[in-house]
């Protein structure tokens, strides 16, 4: 004898709306921060931005302890008008930001026994509330070529203030001059 189902009965199934399964509150954790970076050039005492589609290991530190590695959204790139080489880089005078959303979340590489777990249910956000340093310490860019050339940033440094019930911040947008 087979049996089915008919109708959805949302009364008596089961439902779960939580934002996280983490918390029973409703509080809101802290889990990301959003930035942009502007890479460019020089040429003739004008700047001209670098074209790509997305910046590769964009690579940001956390009070000298927490660090996380992301890359930046794709962009379409093909419709960029005025595009040219210049030196390593594609370059166009139209400004261009790349948007980074990291995630800053303290998940463990790997669990194996409970007292990971327990830690990790328990101090599941690494970002309590307070002010920290942040540094964008590197990113990988594409050269005109296509390969991938490392670019380190080590004097963009700023401080991250995460306030009760704040679920990201936006750091800003950061010029980088590329040599």
């Amino acid at each position: 004898v087979l049996h089915a189902c008919s109708d959805y009965d949302a009364e008596n199934s089961f439902y779960y709306n939580k934002p996280s399964i983490y918390s029973e509150s409703d509080k809101v954790l802290f889990s990301e921060v959003i930035f942009f970076v502007k890479p460019y050039v020089v040429d003739a005492g004008q700047r001209k931005y670098v074209v790509t589609d997305t910046l590769k290991n964009v690579s940001l530190k956390i009070n000298n302890k927490i660090e996380r590695t992301s890359d930046s959204y794709a962009l379409d790139i093909d419709h960029l008008l005025a595009k040219e080489t210049l030196g390593d880089y594609q370059v166009t005078a139209q400004s261009i930001h790349y948007p980074v959303v990291m995630g800053v979340t303290m998940i463990p590489e790997e669990l194996t026994t409970a007292g990971q777990y327990a830690d990790l249910l328990n101090n599941y956000m690494n970002l309590q509330p307070g002010i920290y340093v942040c540094q964008i310490v590197s990113f990988d860019i594409k050269t005109a070529l296509g390969t991938l050339k490392t670019v380190y940033t080590p004097a963009i440094s700023f401080s991250l203030e995460v306030k009760e019930n704040m679920l990201s911040a936006d750091l800003g947008v950061f010029e980088v001059e590329l040599q």
